[in-house]
């Protein structure tokens, strides 16, 4: 392993969110893990837009659900003065539906909110990794711009249209020595089928007006051609000067942009670190034409870097990719130094790891700690500025990837581990548990003791900790089998699931939701019970439809303000029999399909659960 590198520079968040509290806690946090974070805070989208014109940000951290405005309006308001500053939706909103928009719109990245402190970790990672990239690619464009003026081609043609002054640059585009063009009419350099149009019409153009810019076709010493961006302009002498900047570069790195924002969404869909490398290989092979590339990902249990997916012309030049030891090549040097190496010539350097390797020319990409992406070509210097830059902008997104794979992936163990622990703690218990009730029967019957209705209370309490305990392990394991499931049935088959008592059961709804029956089942019955055993005698229920969902609601007693933060909370209960697990199953079981679910107050005063972002349609 090895520290990353970062720039010493101070990074200046804005942090949007409509809770007071969070907004603080998120700043304390980020400042807490990097002492360059600086975080202001703002509690609306107004109060944001005012804030970036009288301050210099460099990173927007926004919530998607907010009153007036939400994230994406925030976002588009953003992009329209300020394309490239970093924008991070950060949110518990995390529908795929709200992450493609929010692509569209032009977000730098899209991190869900989490429970616990460890996510405040990764957005600071995200932040500053967001607000690096911003600054190298404005670097970069700055030094572009600056390349390109300075190679500018510049000639003087006089009244015959003769050339009597060319530059280096100029000549050099068209592949002549500067004393072979003086002399020489314009039509030497543009094909025969483009000088017509050049003398009937952007001649008469820029005698008209003094002046003329468009894209013509370059004819080159050897016959090749090239699309330029060509300015013309006349003196007061008669003479025209023309400037002439070869764009070909230019459109090929604005082409490989335009393409690698499809990887960029394809790179977010993946599901393993083998995906992430796979479209990563295919980028840079087929969009930054560089057909000799691979990956190799960090081993850390051997301390090695192992060839993951690599291209055929790989394969071609040096056979299968070998296994880099701890400090074996060009690759571990990049990796350990964690920064990006472009070699014009390896056969120069003593850190190749083949010395007989066909490669001349090499580009090593770290992925952070996880692995390093390598370029070969076999020609020298093959690499310019543009290819490194290019290359550099997919190793990032493979790797804020790859980052989330792992996330993800861990998320996906600590699942299967609490439903293991759960299965193995409520099988373990149970038949002690039955041997205790099935002796404390037998106790009551054989004799009149005022303390076994306590022994009896406790041991069904515990029996129904345990059913709870399991219920809410399995609510949270992705494992869903979606279908279209009519609602109005679903409700009526709960109910009948639930003791009820006096309480009666309204179903106003019209629709089939797309979900895992079973599961959904679960969500119902917990929050049916949870009215039943919270909203009063003879509570009525009401199931219903929303535009994006539906909703459960009652006419009972309702949720005090202060609970309505806590009340999905597991172990949380006002019962004095209650669990506390009901709410946090249904909570679990939306989050696996990918809702919404909040509480607020129905009509009557009672409480009322509602679930968005449901999948729906007429049954």
């Amino acid at each position: 392993m090895h520290p990353s590198t970062a720039t010493s520079e101070s990074i200046r968040v804005l942090h949007v969110d409509d809770e007071p509290d969070l907004v603080d806690l998120v700043a304390t946090f980020l400042e807490r893990e990097d002492e360059r974070l600086t975080v202001e805070t703002t509690s609306t989208v107004a109060d944001a837009v005012a804030r970036l014109d009288e301050a210099d940000i460099d990173c927007v951290v926004s919530d998607y659900e907010m009153p007036g405005r939400n994230g994406l309006d925030f976002l588009e308001t953003v992009r329209t003065d300020r394309p490239d500053l970093p924008f991070i939706l950060f949110t518990g909103k995390g529908s795929e539906e709200i992450a493609s928009d929010a692509i569209s719109a032009g977000v730098t990245d899209y991190l869900q909110k989490e429970t616990g402190t460890e996510q405040y970790a990764l957005l600071a990672n995200r932040v500053i990794n967001a607000v690096e990239r911003a600054r190298a690619e404005q670097a970069e464009q700055r030094q572009l711009r600056a390349i390109e003026t300075a190679h500018e081609g510049i000639s003087i043609l006089n009244a015959d249209g003769e050339f009597i002054y060319v530059n280096e640059a100029y000549a050099d585009l068209y592949g002549y020595d500067r004393e072979e063009m003086i002399g020489a009419h314009w039509s030497l350099i543009y094909p025969d089928q483009d000088t017509r149009s050049i003398r009937e019409t952007i001649l008469p153009a820029v005698r008209a007006n003094g002046f003329w810019r468009g894209e013509t076709t370059g004819l080159r010493a050897d016959g090749s051609t090239f699309v330029e961006d060509h300015r013309l302009a006349t003196t007061d002498h008669g003479e025209l000067v023309c400037t002439v900047l070869d764009t070909t570069e230019q459109r090929r790195q604005k082409r490989a942009i335009e393409e690698l924002h499809s990887t960029a969404r394809a790179l977010i869909q993946a599901e393993t670190a083998e995906a992430v490398a796979e479209i990563a290989v295919a980028a840079v092979r087929d969009i930054l034409d560089m057909p000799a590339n691979g990956v190799h990902r960090y081993d850390e249990s051997d301390d090695r870097l192992v060839p993951v997916t690599w291209t055929d012309r790989t394969e071609e030049l040096v056979g299968e990719p070998p296994v880099f030891e701890s400090g074996e090549g060009i690759a571990w040097e990049a990796f350990a130094a964690g920064e990006p190496l472009v070699h014009d010539d390896i056969a120069t350097n003593e850190s190749r790891y083949n010395p007989d390797t066909p490669i001349r020319s090499q580009l090593a990409i770290p992925l952070d700690d996880r692995g390093v992406h390598l370029v070969g070509s076999p020609e020298p210097a093959a690499f310019d500025e543009t290819d490194v830059s290019l290359a550099k902008t997919v190793a990032a997104h493979a790797t804020a990837a790859l980052e989330r794979v792992e996330r993800e992936r861990e998320l996906t163990r600590q699942n299967d581990r609490l439903a293991t622990f759960t299965d193995v703690v409520s099988h373990d218990l149970r038949n002690p548990l039955n041997v205790a009730i099935g002796r404390l029967e037998m106790a009551q019957k054989a004799c009149d003791c005022p303390h076994l209705a306590d022994v009896d209370q406790a041991l069904t309490r515990t029996e129904t900790l345990l059913d709870d305990l399991h219920a809410f392990a399995r609510a949270g394991i992705a494992t869903l089998d979606p279908e279209p499931v009519d609602l109005t049935t679903l409700c009526r088959t709960c109910w009948g699931h639930v003791e009820t008592g006096e309480a009666t059961l309204i179903t106003d709804t019209q629709q089939a939701v797309h979900a895992d029956e079973s599961r959904l089942q679960e969500l119902l019955e917990n929050l049916f019970r949870n009215a039943v055993e919270h909203g009063g005698d003879g509570v009525t229920l009401t199931a219903g439809d929303l535009e994006d969902g539906f909703y459960v609601a009652d006419d009972g007693v309702g949720i005090a303000d202060a609970d309505k933060d806590v009340v999905f909370d597991y172990g949380y209960s006002t019962s004095r029999d209650g669990t506390g697990f009901g709410l946090s199953i249904a909570r679990e079981i939306a989050d696996v399909h990918g809702w919404d679910l909040r509480v607020t107050d129905s009509e009557t005063g009672g409480a009322r659960f509602e679930i968005h972002d449901t999948e729906t349609s007429e049954r």
